[in-house]
């Protein structure tokens, strides 16, 4: 019977990083001859022929269970009573609370719960995984210590073409376009992009727009707050709240926009931003958190948010063909740098160690101390 490798996850969503990383790591296992499935507590209508309910994954499984780590929930508790099984956690960091005090309450909880559900989540792992250095500087505070799997662009989820109706609209319109792709989120400080637009959009370039691609679910409030500011910046024909997107039509915004730009003071990894330079789309973005791993020499990291003076910048970067040409040069070589090969092989490394750890009965030492 072939050896099972099966991953668990809050939900198995349609586009983000911590769903398109499960799907990756599916295929990978399963490339390496192993029996993958996904146990979820919700999925989305299009993977809910992937997902099995997380309770189906029953007490007694003694073979490899993955637990992607980012917030508190009863997933957490079903990984704690599988002692029989050799057990990985994937950190993907918790954004912490304060962003959301006066956004939604029950997000607070969440997080605040998964803080103090982490330390024993950690211990009771035979092996703990950070999709970025930054993450695995937040578990080397806790006293963890953990092995860095970074994500992948992947190149199946792009396989489809652009939507041919959105492509066509954007070839059409000789504005200047700059995108920003993540969920709706007080972190993402969305407002200092809308800042920024406002001195481009008014003082600069009046031919220009921003797409803001992303669903508010549980952030609605931050969403009107948002949309309330568009209209006293006398923005709100110009800025273009999308909602979610489906892979194709972000695609299209991908081909046929001008810049990419990331305001976010706190990410665990960005990965649209790598999406981005696959697309040969210059990013600039704020040097914060994971970002200036992420984006590496890939694109511009700025220090300071002076909005007059970004404005400025993200003008340059549009009509400077040499400057445009080389911040996509190095964008693609960062992406080159995160091949989906180069996961491919980082899997294999570390999971190939640990199953023959597993076959030859060996315990790890716990993964946290505490006193």
């Amino acid at each position: 019977m072939a050896k099972q490798i099966h991953q668990l996850v809050h939900t198995l969503s349609y586009g983000d990083a911590i769903s398109s990383e499960v799907l990756s790591l599916r295929r990978c296992f399963q490339k390496m001859s192993f029996e993958s499935e996904i146990f979820a507590i919700n999925a989305h209508p299009r993977y809910k022929h992937l997902a099995y309910d997380y309770q189906d994954l029953p007490a007694g499984f003694s073979d490899q269970a993955i637990l992607h780590y980012s917030l508190g929930s009863p997933l957490n508790e079903k990984f704690l009573s599988l002692d029989q099984a050799r057990r990985t956690l994937i950190y993907h960091n918790l954004t912490p609370s304060h962003w959301f005090k006066s956004i939604n309450p029950r997000i607070v909880a969440d997080i605040e719960r998964g803080m103090r559900e982490l330390p024993q989540l950690c211990s009771v792992s035979d092996n703990v995984i950070a999709d970025s250095r930054f993450n695995a500087g937040e578990l080397h505070e806790l006293g963890v210590t953990a092995q860095v799997l970074e994500l992948p662009v992947d190149p199946q989820r792009w396989a489809e073409p652009a939507n041919t109706g959105l492509n066509r609209l954007l070839k059409s319109d000789s504005c200047l376009h700059i995108l920003h792709v993540g969920r709706i989120a007080p972190n993402k400080c969305i407002e200092d992009l809308l800042k920024t637009f406002y001195f481009l959009h008014h003082y600069l370039e009046k031919k220009s727009k921003l797409w803001l691609v992303g669903i508010d679910i549980d952030t609605e409030l931050y969403s009107f707050a948002l949309k309330r500011m568009c209209e006293e910046f006398d923005l709100q024909d110009a800025v273009i709240f999308t909602g979610p997107l489906v892979d194709s039509e972000i695609r299209a915004l991908y081909e046929n926009c001008s810049i990419y730009m990331c305001m976010s003071e706190h990410e665990g990894f960005c990965l649209p931003v790598l999406e981005a330079m696959h697309f040969g789309l210059p990013v600039i973005a704020y040097a914060s958190s994971a970002l200036p791993d992420t984006v590496g020499k890939g694109g511009i990291l700025v220090r300071e948010k002076r909005h007059a003076e970004l404005a400025e910048l993200v003008l340059e970067v549009a009509g400077s063909e040499p400057l445009r040409e080389s911040l996509i040069r190095a964008g693609r070589e960062r992406v080159g740098e995160l091949s989906f090969a180069n996961f491919e092989g980082r899997v294999e490394e570390i999971f190939g160690s640990e199953i023959l750890k597993s076959a030859a009965g060996i315990t790890a030492a716990p993964a946290a101390a505490h006193g």
